[in-house]
C-alpha cells in the first residue's frame, strides 16, 4: 500500500477533503438546525420528521437524474455549481429567518420547553412553510449534485488507496458530526439564522477548494451510444450482468446504477442489508434528539447522542486505516453488523441518556473500518464513468429507506411514545444483521491485495 505522503503530496486528495468537508460542515448545520425549528414553531415532532422525510424523498429521487449528470459532466465542474448554490440557498434560509422567526429578547421558551428555540412576532406563523420550501430546494440541488465529490473521488486516489482515503473519510465523517450538533446548538442561541449563515461561509470555502483540483480523472467525449471515448475506460463499459444490459438507450441511463445494484445477488443482498441499517439507524439518532428537545434540555445537549456516536466513529476510523490491510474485509464487515444490531438493542433498553450514549459510541466501533471495505471494495467493481449512477441508485435506496423509517418513527413516537418506537428501529438492525451474516460471499471477503481472486470466485459482477 502507498504511504500517507504519497496520498496527500502525490494527488489532489486534501483539497478534494477540504471541498468535501467544508459541504458536509454546513450540510451538518443545516440538517441539526431545521427540524429544531421545525418542532419549536408547530410543535409537532410528526411535523419534524415528515419535513426530514419529504426531503429525503426529493433528494433520493433527483438522485436518479444527478447520477447521469456526474457522470457526464466535468466533476469539478459539478462541485463549484453545488457550493455556489449552496451560498444562495443559505443565504435565503438566514433571511427568511430573520423575517419570519423574530421573537422578543425575553422569550426563551420554546414550545416544548425552557430551552428550546423560541420564534416570534407577526409572521412567526410563516416560518414553516418558508423553511419547508427552503430545505426542499436544498434537497433538490442535494439530489442532483452532492454525490459529485463521492464519484470524484476515485478519479483523485488511486485505487489502491481507496480503502486508505475512504477511512480518514470516515475520521473526518465522525470529527463533522461530532461538532455539528453541539455547533449548531451555540449557533441557534447566537441567533437562530447563525447555522445558515454559517454554512453560506463554509459553501464559499468549498467553492475555493474544488476549484484548486487539479489532477484528477476527466470524462472524454461520450458518443450518441452513451460510451465514453476514453480509452483507459473502454472496458469499463461493458455492463456485466451476465448479458441483461447492453447499451441502453439514454432514457435508461439514470436506472442503470440501481438495475445493476439490484440484479446481481451480491450487490442485491448487501443493499437490502444497507438500507435497512441506514433508516433504522438514522431514525433512531433523529428521534433521541427530538426527545431531548422536547425535554425542555439545552440545545446543545439536543445533539448528544450524534456526539456519541461521532466519538465512537473517530475511535474506530484511528484503527480502519491500519486494520483493513491486515484482517480480511469479511471478519470487519461482519464486526460491523453484529456491533450495530447490538448497540442500538443495548440503546433502545436503557433509560438514561448517558447508557444510550455509551452503546451508541460501542455500536460503531467497526464502523469506519467495514465502510472502507465496502466502499473500496464497490468502487473497485465499478467504471469510473459510471460511480455517479451507481452512487445515485444505493442512494435512492437507502434514501428512501431513511425516508420512510423517519416518517414512520415520527408518527410512532407521536402516538406509542419514543422507547416502543426506538426499539422497533432496534429490533430492524438486528434484522440487517442477521441478513448480512448469511452471505458467504461477503464474510469471506479477503484483503484488498486479494480482492481480484475474490471476485472471480464468486463471480460478482462489475459494471
Amino acid at each position: 500500500m502507498a504511504s500517507d505522503a504519497e496520498l496527500w503530496r502525490g494527488t489532489d486528495y486534501g483539497w478534494w477533503l477540504a471541498a468535501d468537508t467544508s459541504g458536509a460542515v454546513g450540510a451538518s448545520l443545516i440538517a441539526f438546525a431545521v427540524p429544531l425549528m421545525m418542532l419549536a414553531t408547530t410543535g409537532s415532532s410528526a411535523a419534524a420528521t415528515t419535513t426530514e422525510s419529504i426531503c429525503v424523498v426529493v433528494q433520493a429521487v433527483l438522485g436518479l437524474a444527478g447520477g447521469v449528470i456526474q457522470d457526464r459532466y466535468d466533476r469539478r465542474t459539478l462541485m463549484l455549481i453545488w457550493g455556489a448554490s449552496g451560498v444562495v440557498l443559505s443565504a435565503v434560509a438566514a433571511a427568511a429567518v430573520m423575517l419570519f422567526g423574530n421573537a422578543p429578547k425575553t422569550s426563551g421558551h420554546g414550545v416544548n420547553g425552557a430551552n428550546a428555540p423560541a420564534f416570534g412576532g407577526p409572521y412567526a406563523h410563516v416560518l414553516p412553510i418558508a423553511l419547508l420550501c427552503i430545505v426542499v430546494l436544498f434537497s433538490v440541488r442535494d439530489g442532483l449534485l452532492e454525490n459529485t465529490s463521492n464519484a470524484m473521488l476515485r478519479g483523485v486516489v488511486p485505487d489502491e488507496q481507496l480503502p486508505h482515503a475512504m477511512a480518514l473519510n470516515d475520521a473526518r465523517d465522525s470529527t463533522v458530526t461530532l461538532a455539528g450538533g453541539p455547533l449548531g446548538g451555540l449557533l441557534m442561541t447566537v441567533g437562530h439564522a447563525m447555522p445558515f449563515l454559517t454554512s453560506a461561509v463554509l459553501s464559499v470555502l468549498s467553492m475555493v477548494s474544488a476549484w484548486r483540483i487539479r489532477r484528477y480523472w476527466k470524462r472524454a467525449t461520450v458518443d450518441d451510444s452513451g460510451h465514453s471515448g476514453n480509452a483507459d475506460d473502454a472496458a469499463d463499459d461493458a455492463i456485466d450482468v451476465s448479458g441483461a444490459i447492453t447499451a441502453a438507450p439514454r432514457w435508461r441511463d439514470a436506472l442503470d446504477g440501481m438495475i445493476w445494484l439490484l440484479h446481481d445477488r451480491f450487490q442485491r443482498h448487501l443493499i437490502i442489508a444497507a438500507t435497512m441499517v441506514t433508516g433504522a439507524s438514522n431514525a433512531f439518532l433523529l428521534l433521541t434528539a427530538l426527545d431531548i428537545s422536547q425535554g425542555g434540555s439545552q440545545l446543545i445537549s439536543a445533539g448528544f447522542i450524534n456526539a456519541a456516536s461521532a466519538v465512537g466513529m473517530l475511535l474506530g476510523a484511528l484503527m480502519a486505516s491500519q486494520l483493513v490491510n491486515r484482517v480480511p474485509g469479511g471478519v470487519l464487515v461482519g464486526v460491523m453488523f453484529a456491533l450495530l444490531a447490538v448497540g442500538f438493542t443495548g440503546a433502545a433498553l436503557v433509560p438514561s441518556m448517558v447508557g444510550k450514549a455509551i452503546f451508541v459510541a460501542c455500536s460503531v466501533l467497526a464502523l469506519p473500518a467495514g465502510n472502507a471495505v465496502l466502499g473500496g471494495f464497490s468502487n473497485t467493481l465499478v467504471g469510473k464513468d459510471k460511480l455517479g449512477r451507481v452512487g445515485a441508485g444505493s442512494m435512492v435506496l437507502q434514501y428512501g429507506a431513511y425516508g420512510v423509517a423517519v416518517a414512520l418513527a415520527g408518527w410512532g413516537m407521536q402516538t406509542i411514545g419514543y422507547g416502543p418506537t426506538c426499539l422497533i428501529l432496534a429490533t430492524v438492525l438486528v434484522a440487517a444483521a442477521a441478513y448480512a451474516l448469511t452471505m458467504r460471499s461477503l464474510i469471506t471477503l479477503p484483503t484488498p491485495n486479494r480482492w481480484a481472486e475474490h471476485i472471480q470466485r464468486w463471480s460478482i459482477a462489475q459494471f
